[in-house]
């Protein structure tokens, strides 16, 4: 018998046989719950689709240095990301996890060992494959709408590890359906918390409230909000935490960190990430903790530059128990009492400045509490994956008629909020070789 584990490698879109190809390395065959455990604990990748949004800065002098075509044409908002013949890594990453998800599920409840593990194992599959189908939906797909949301284009669905057939694009709200029921019915069996890099109740909590408040149904994402925050509402505050060398805040590892529910990193590393000027207007700057050492003076990167960037290479997209916190507060700002929203939104900056330096937020209306919502989800998830569909979702939602400018080069670039860039391309690869897939309109 071989106690081997399977290391699932994901193709990118080459044909129907290939695309999505499982291929192990080696002569794998996992058969206790123990190989899909370790399957499950691997290292979670995810998207790294943030240099479209108002939150970056590419400087010009290092356009060419730090960066890709794929970084450069997504900041530039381009018809195009990639070259005819290259892969897109983030659509890759995202199905690879799918795929090991797919294998787990079909396979592990009959798999030898303990059933409990076996169920649980199971659960842990469902809910971080509707974790990777919210991503790709979010970045390949208009922002979801209940009116359109039947008719427009989601992303390729797939359940099997079979890979055969079509590969053609569900609808959103196929792709958003299936996304809530394994969720859902993955709550059966997970345990209430766990280990950051495996998917528990209170992650899959704070992920049911993301994707309740973007598809604007406020009293559901504000339930589940709720719950995750019964399980852990643990914030540290910043001024008890000590600098490194770079001037960057020194947080407890990622592994044991209890403000992370859920550890997620990008499937791209080593690219430098400048704040943009818009977002750096919105810290205080002399007060805010997040600014002064989550970024760091750019010379300790060796670059000729006295500005800060953002003092890591790995973005971290992960369940935070600050993101169960902003989705309560914007939720209630929606539907109750705005002035607690406030409450909320003071609990938390509370732990984020200089010690006697804060000075509390207050609104004088409902429309004031939701922008001061807004504000201080940027500032918090800076750099965790979300402002561009939170762009996305409040041009959608509250016809906000964000449109986006940037200059490089000299060259001025726009985004009008009614843009079809908005929705990012599948790399054309993929497309000659399935046609069937239906390409975005830019």
């Amino acid at each position: 018998m071989k106690n081997y584990i399977y290391i699932i490698v994901l193709l990118a879109l080459s044909s129907c046989t290939d695309w999505l190809d499982i291929k192990p390395k080696g002569k794998v065959i996992p058969e206790k719950v123990e190989d899909y455990r370790l399957l499950m604990d691997k290292p979670a990748k995810a998207a790294y689709h943030l240099f479209g949004s108002d939150d970056v800065a590419i400087w010009d002098e290092y356009l060419n240095y730090f960066y890709g075509l794929y970084e450069i044409n997504s900041y530039k908002w381009e018809e195009k990301f990639n070259l005819s013949t290259e892969e897109d890594d983030q659509w890759r990453a995202m199905y690879s996890n799918i795929g090991i998800c797919n294998t787990v599920i079909s396979e592990v409840l009959e798999s030898e060992g303990n059933e409990t593990d076996k169920y649980e194992i199971h659960a842990e599959a469902k809910a971080e494959r509707a974790l990777n189908y919210f991503l790709l939906v979010n970045i390949y797909s208009k922002h979801y709408e209940k009116e359109t949301a039947s008719e427009d284009l989601g992303v390729p669905y797939l359940t099997s590890p079979k890979l055969d057939g079509s590969l053609e694009r569900a609808s959103v709200q196929f792709v958003y359906d299936n996304i809530e029921n394994d969720l859902i019915e993955s709550l059966d069996y997970l345990a209430e918390t766990a280990f950051n890099n495996r998917l528990s109740k209170n992650s899959v909590y704070i992920l049911l409230s993301r994707m309740y408040l973007y598809k604007a149904e406020y009293n559901k994402a504000l339930e589940y909000a709720n719950k995750a925050l019964a399980l852990n509402d643990f914030l540290y505050d910043y001024n008890t935490l000590e600098l490194n060398y770079a001037e960057v805040l020194r947080f407890p590892h990622e592994s044991v960190n209890k403000e992370i529910v859920f550890d997620l990193r990008s499937s791209r590393m080593g690219l430098l990430l400048a704040p943009s000027q818009d977002v750096a207007n919105i810290y205080d700057q002399d007060s805010d903790l997040r600014w002064k050492n989550l970024t760091c003076p750019a010379y300790f990167w060796g670059l000729d530059s006295e500005e800060r960037i953002y003092g890591t290479t790995t973005f971290k997209y992960g369940l935070t128990v600050a993101e169960a916190m902003l989705n309560k507060a914007e939720c209630i700002a929606r539907t109750g009492d705005f002035n607690e929203a406030i409450d909320i939104l003071n609990a938390l900056r509370l732990k984020r400045y200089e010690t006697g330096k804060y000075v509390a937020l207050n609104a004088g209306s409902k429309d004031e509490a939701i922008e001061l919502v807004k504000e201080e989800r940027r500032r918090e998830l800076l750099f965790k994956g979300l402002r561009w569909f939170d762009l996305k979702r409040y041009n959608t939602n509250d016809n906000a008629n964000i449109t986006l400018e940037r200059t490089v080069e000299g060259v001025q670039y726009t985004l009008p909020s009614n843009s079809p860039r908005w929705v990012y391309p599948i790399a054309e690869k993929y497309i000659v070789k399935n046609p069937e897939i239906i390409q975005n309109i830019r």
